[in-house]
């Protein structure tokens, strides 16, 4: 079996109960696994209390099939533990409607264009919770 090197940067900031993820380049299955174990570790921190997810997406480039897989199982493990929001920053309307398919059995995701309105629309959220 080949191990893969992992492709797609990131970086997870938690900003309260809302995680901040700017998403960069392309992406492949291990670099999905990589932001997911990430993201797993900094809602651990969170001890079941409501969040939010914050997607600033303006510098993703594409997925492989493998990588959209592994992001779209990890959104049922979101909804289990406490996630309540999804916003997505930067994408066109094909990208959205993809989205909107995608998390049809979940919270419909809020999509922006600056990332300060999307972090800002997701902590008023929680507070209304």
């Amino acid at each position: 079996m080949t191990d893969f090197i992992a492709h797609g940067k990131f970086s997870v900031t938690p900003q309260g109960e809302v995680l901040l993820c700017e998403i960069q380049g392309a992406w492949n299955k291990e670099g999905s696994e990589q932001l997911i174990e990430d993201l797993k570790a900094q809602v651990q921190g969170f001890s079941g209390k409501k969040w939010a997810r914050v997607m600033d997406m303006q510098g993703w480039e594409l997925a492989t099939p493998d990588a959209i897989s592994e992001m779209t199982a990890f959104s049922a493990w979101e909804d289990q533990h406490g996630c309540v929001l999804r916003c997505f920053i930067g994408l066109n309307t094909v990208q959205q409607q993809l989205l909107e398919m995608k998390y049809q059995h979940s919270h419909k995701p809020q999509h922006f264009s600056h990332t300060d309105t999307a972090l800002s629309y997701a902590k008023q959220f929680l507070q209304r919770l």
